[in-house]
C-alpha cells in the first residue's frame, strides 16, 4: 500500500507530496514519529516488527512508530500509530527531541512519550507489529548490547532517547 507522503530538506522544511513507492531513499528526506511508552513501574514499552513487513521485518524498536502522511503533524501520526499498531487509545503524549537519522533511508524521527498501565491489553495490527513486551531500561539496554541484531538499525540512537528522558525524570521525582 502506497501512501502520498511529505518530502523535507535538511531543515525538515517541506518541500513536496510524493508517493512513498516513489520516493528516491538515497536523496530525498522524510518524516517520522516515534513514541516510546513507559508504564508506572518504569518500564518500557518494545514492539517487534512484523515477520511481513517490507523493511526491516522481525527485529525490535521503539513502542510505536509511522511515517507522516500528507497533512499529518508529528503528534497526530504517533497517535494514529499507538492506535492503529498497539490498539491503545492516547489522549497525551509528551515531546520529545527530533533526530535526524538514516537506515534504509534518511528521515527526521520526532520522539514522544506517553504513560499507560502495565495491566493495559494491546491489541496488535498483523501487518505492523508481532509481538509487544514489557522491559526496564536496563534490561532494554543488556539486550540491545548482546544482540544488536535482534534491534533496527537505528535503535541505539532511539534507546539513548528514552534513557535520557528517563534519566531526567529521576532528577525530577
Amino acid at each position: 500500500m502506497t501512501m502520498i507522503i511529505p518530502i523535507v530538506d535538511e531543515n525538515d522544511k517541506f518541500l513536496y507530496y510524493k508517493d512513498s513507492g516513489e520516493r528516491d531513499l538515497h536523496k530525498e528526506i522524510t518524516r517520522g514519529s516515534a513514541l516510546w511508552i513507559i508504564n508506572e513501574k518504569k518500564e518500557i514499552l518494545v514492539a517487534k516488527r512484523s515477520k511481513n513487513k517490507l523493511h526491516f521485518p522481525n527485529v525490535w524498536g521503539t513502542s510505536v512508530a509511522g511515517s507522516l502522511e500528507k497533512g499529518e503533524s508529528y503528534e497526530d501520526n504517533a497517535i494514529k500509530e499507538a492506535k492503529e499498531e498497539i490498539g491503545v487509545n492516547l489522549d497525551k503524549i509528551t515531546l520529545g527531541p527530533k533526530k535526524r537519522d538514516a537506515d534504509d533511508h534518511e528521515y527526521f524521527a520526532q520522539y514522544f512519550y506517553a504513560k499507560i498501565s502495565s495491566d493495559t491489553k494491546f491489541i496488535l495490527q498483523e501487518s505492523e507489529v508481532d509481538e509487544v513486551c514489557w522491559i526496564s531500561l536496563e534490561k532494554l539496554k543488556g539486550w540491545y548490547l548482546k544482540n544488536p541484531e535482534e534491534f533496527l538499525p537505528t535503535f541505539n540512537n532511539s534507546l539513548k532517547i528514552v534513557e535520557n528522558h528517563e534519566n531526567q525524570n529521576k532528577k525530577i521525582t
